[in-house]
């Protein structure tokens, strides 16, 4: 298999994994370090690397269930759905580390903010694909990260500064199968020649 392949085929592999079928297992430092490493090779114009990273292991997995509900409580009734705090802190137990990502901008930035938040998508994305080289299963959550005080809890505190969601990441006893898609790239391409 040569490298397109091969990123072609993990790519394919990338598959949202419910942290409820996680093992109870912990992914090592160096594995964990690797996914990390991977997320500073996003692309980003301006060379800003905007991306922000908590991660949240072990007894910190609790602190993270406690930020959740602290802006979940700060958070107007209308902005939000009860129901929901249950699950982003239940699901928070099954995991062995959950990161926590958001847009850190540059102060002055010239850029358009999407830009800022595409980059750090990428970073997401490099994360899920490292995870999945590895055999560690991923799950994206954006849980509170669209409500108003959720940035500044975990450390975004600029005017611009955004949180784009929380990445959980186990272990599993099965193997990530190739996904499939509803059509093929076909349907979605336009051809200009």
């Amino acid at each position: 298999m040569n490298k397109a392949e091969a990123v072609l085929q993990t790519i394919r592999e990338r598959r949202t994994i419910k942290p409820k079928e996680f093992l109870q297992e912990s992914i090592s430092d160096e594995v964990i370090n690797e996914i990390l490493e991977s997320a500073n090779w996003a692309p980003n114009h301006g060379k800003t690397e905007p991306w922000r990273l908590t991660v949240f292991t072990g007894e910190g997995i609790k602190d993270y269930v406690k930020i959740i509900e602290k802006v979940f409580a700060e958070t107007a009734d209308h902005l939000k759905k009860p129901e929901k705090l249950a699950k982003w802190t239940g699901n928070a137990p099954f995991a062995s580390h959950i990161i926590a990502f958001g847009v850190k901008r540059t102060e002055n930035c010239a850029l358009p903010h999407v830009e800022e938040v595409c980059a750090v998508s990428c970073a997401a994305q490099n994360m899920m694909l490292v995870a999945t080289a590895h055999g560690v299963a991923s799950y994206w959550s954006s849980g509170i990260a669209h409500m108003p005080t959720a940035a500044a809890k975990f450390g975004l505190a600029g005017e611009e500064d955004q949180m784009l969601g929380f990445l959980h990441l186990g272990l599993v006893d099965k193997g990530i199968e190739v996904g499939g898609r509803k059509s093929p790239i076909d349907t979605k391409v336009t051809w200009v020649k």
